[in-house]
Protein backbone atom coordinates (compact mmCIF):
# COMPACT_ATOMS: atom_id res chain seq x y z
CA UNK A 1 0.00 0.00 0.00
CA UNK A 2 1.45 3.52 -0.89
CA UNK A 3 0.82 6.28 1.45
CA UNK A 4 0.16 9.55 0.37
CA UNK A 5 1.45 12.48 1.76
CA UNK A 6 -0.67 15.13 3.35
CA UNK A 7 1.74 17.50 4.74
CA UNK A 8 4.27 15.19 6.84
CA UNK A 9 7.93 15.48 6.15
CA UNK A 10 10.18 12.76 5.29
CA UNK A 11 12.71 10.90 7.40
CA UNK A 12 14.88 13.11 9.12
CA UNK A 13 13.59 16.03 8.61
CA UNK A 14 11.33 18.15 10.76
CA UNK A 15 7.64 17.93 11.48
CA UNK A 16 4.99 20.24 10.06
CA UNK A 17 5.64 24.01 10.90
CA UNK A 18 2.33 24.49 12.36
CA UNK A 19 0.26 22.30 14.52
CA UNK A 20 -2.99 23.70 13.28
CA UNK A 21 -1.56 22.76 9.36
CA UNK A 22 -0.79 18.79 10.44
CA UNK A 23 -4.03 18.46 12.35
CA UNK A 24 -5.61 19.18 9.05
CA UNK A 25 -3.65 17.17 7.29
CA UNK A 26 -4.55 14.69 9.78
CA UNK A 27 -7.91 14.99 9.44
CA UNK A 28 -7.03 14.58 5.31
CA UNK A 29 -5.61 10.98 5.77
CA UNK A 30 -8.59 10.20 7.87
CA UNK A 31 -11.17 11.06 5.87
CA UNK A 32 -9.09 9.43 2.34
CA UNK A 33 -9.16 6.05 4.95
CA UNK A 34 -5.05 5.89 4.84
CA UNK A 35 -4.32 4.87 8.70
CA UNK A 36 -0.62 4.48 8.22
CA UNK A 37 -0.95 8.56 7.08
CA UNK A 38 -2.83 9.11 10.01
CA UNK A 39 -1.03 7.05 12.78
CA UNK A 40 2.30 9.00 11.01
CA UNK A 41 1.05 12.23 12.78
CA UNK A 42 2.01 10.51 16.10
CA UNK A 43 5.19 10.20 17.67
CA UNK A 44 7.10 6.13 18.22
CA UNK A 45 5.78 6.45 21.66
CA UNK A 46 2.31 8.17 21.59
CA UNK A 47 -0.20 7.94 24.09
CA UNK A 48 -3.70 8.18 23.44
CA UNK A 49 -6.47 8.09 25.71
CA UNK A 50 -9.49 7.09 24.68
CA UNK A 51 -12.96 6.73 26.66
CA UNK A 52 -13.58 3.23 24.41
CA UNK A 53 -10.71 1.65 25.90
CA UNK A 54 -9.63 0.48 29.48
CA UNK A 55 -6.22 0.76 29.28
CA UNK A 56 -4.70 4.07 27.04
CA UNK A 57 -3.46 3.18 23.40
CA UNK A 58 0.51 3.37 23.70
CA UNK A 59 2.25 3.80 20.50
CA UNK A 60 2.18 4.39 16.97
CA UNK A 61 1.53 0.99 16.03
CA UNK A 62 -1.09 0.65 18.30
CA UNK A 63 -2.81 3.96 17.54
CA UNK A 64 -2.55 2.62 13.56
CA UNK A 65 -4.57 -0.52 14.52
CA UNK A 66 -7.14 1.26 16.31
CA UNK A 67 -7.81 3.70 13.28
CA UNK A 68 -7.63 0.61 11.11
CA UNK A 69 -9.94 -1.42 13.21
CA UNK A 70 -12.60 1.41 13.48
CA UNK A 71 -12.29 2.51 9.16
CA UNK A 72 -12.97 -1.64 8.74
CA UNK A 73 -16.34 -1.51 10.76
CA UNK A 74 -17.27 2.34 9.53
CA UNK A 75 -15.66 2.15 5.43
CA UNK A 76 -17.74 5.34 5.17
CA UNK A 77 -16.49 7.69 7.67
CA UNK A 78 -15.93 10.80 7.96
CA UNK A 79 -14.21 13.56 10.00
CA UNK A 80 -15.00 17.13 10.10
CA UNK A 81 -12.87 19.39 11.82
CA UNK A 82 -15.26 22.37 13.32
CA UNK A 83 -12.99 24.31 15.65
CA UNK A 84 -9.24 24.39 16.81
CA UNK A 85 -7.99 26.16 19.67
CA UNK A 86 -3.93 26.11 19.26
CA UNK A 87 -1.94 27.51 22.29
CA UNK A 88 1.81 27.03 20.79
CA UNK A 89 2.07 23.21 20.74
CA UNK A 90 -1.36 21.89 22.56
CA UNK A 91 -4.17 21.78 20.51
CA UNK A 92 -7.83 21.61 21.79
CA UNK A 93 -10.10 20.50 18.70
CA UNK A 94 -13.74 19.54 17.92
CA UNK A 95 -15.29 17.78 15.60
CA UNK A 96 -18.17 15.61 14.42
CA UNK A 97 -17.80 11.83 13.36
CA UNK A 98 -19.96 10.20 11.28
CA UNK A 99 -20.26 6.58 8.62
CA UNK A 100 -22.37 3.53 8.50
CA UNK A 101 -21.53 0.36 10.68
CA UNK A 102 -20.90 -1.74 7.46
CA UNK A 103 -18.32 -4.10 8.94
CA UNK A 104 -18.08 -6.06 11.96
CA UNK A 105 -16.86 -3.85 15.51
CA UNK A 106 -13.82 -5.02 17.32
CA UNK A 107 -13.22 -3.88 20.83
CA UNK A 108 -9.90 -4.95 23.19
CA UNK A 109 -11.00 -7.45 25.38
CA UNK A 110 -14.52 -8.52 23.86
CA UNK A 111 -16.30 -10.85 21.06
CA UNK A 112 -16.47 -9.46 17.92
CA UNK A 113 -20.01 -7.62 17.45
CA UNK A 114 -21.34 -8.20 13.74
CA UNK A 115 -22.37 -4.95 11.32
CA UNK A 116 -25.62 -3.13 12.64
CA UNK A 117 -25.98 -1.20 9.08
CA UNK A 118 -26.58 1.82 11.12
CA UNK A 119 -25.23 4.95 11.25
CA UNK A 120 -23.47 6.96 13.63
CA UNK A 121 -22.79 10.42 14.29
CA UNK A 122 -21.14 11.90 17.38
CA UNK A 123 -19.15 14.80 18.29
CA UNK A 124 -16.06 14.66 19.76
CA UNK A 125 -13.35 16.83 21.26
CA UNK A 126 -9.54 16.29 21.75
CA UNK A 127 -6.50 18.27 23.36
CA UNK A 128 -3.68 16.72 21.80
CA UNK A 129 0.53 17.76 22.96
CA UNK A 130 2.72 17.81 19.94
CA UNK A 131 6.61 17.80 20.50
CA UNK A 132 9.23 20.07 19.26
CA UNK A 133 9.18 17.56 16.07
CA UNK A 134 5.83 18.18 15.05
CA UNK A 135 4.62 14.91 16.28
CA UNK A 136 1.70 14.43 18.28
CA UNK A 137 3.06 12.85 21.99
CA UNK A 138 0.20 12.63 24.40
CA UNK A 139 -3.28 13.14 22.85
CA UNK A 140 -6.91 12.89 25.06
CA UNK A 141 -9.88 12.24 23.14
CA UNK A 142 -13.85 12.96 24.70
CA UNK A 143 -16.95 11.70 23.13
CA UNK A 144 -20.32 9.86 24.50
CA UNK A 145 -20.33 6.31 24.41
CA UNK A 146 -23.46 5.83 25.42
CA UNK A 147 -24.96 7.40 22.69
CA UNK A 148 -23.09 5.61 20.12
CA UNK A 149 -24.55 2.37 21.64
CA UNK A 150 -28.11 3.84 21.56
CA UNK A 151 -27.63 4.76 17.68
CA UNK A 152 -26.04 1.35 16.94
CA UNK A 153 -28.69 -0.41 18.52
CA UNK A 154 -26.50 -2.18 20.48
CA UNK A 155 -28.41 -1.26 24.13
Amino acid sequence: MTTQSYGTSGPGQAGPIDVRQALEAQTQAVNAHDGPAFASFYAEDAVVVDPQYPEPLRGRAAIEQDVATFLKAFPDLQFSLNNILVDDRLVAGEGKIAGTNSGPIQLPGAEEIPATGRRLEFPMAFFSRFDESGKIVEERRYYDLASQQEQLGLT
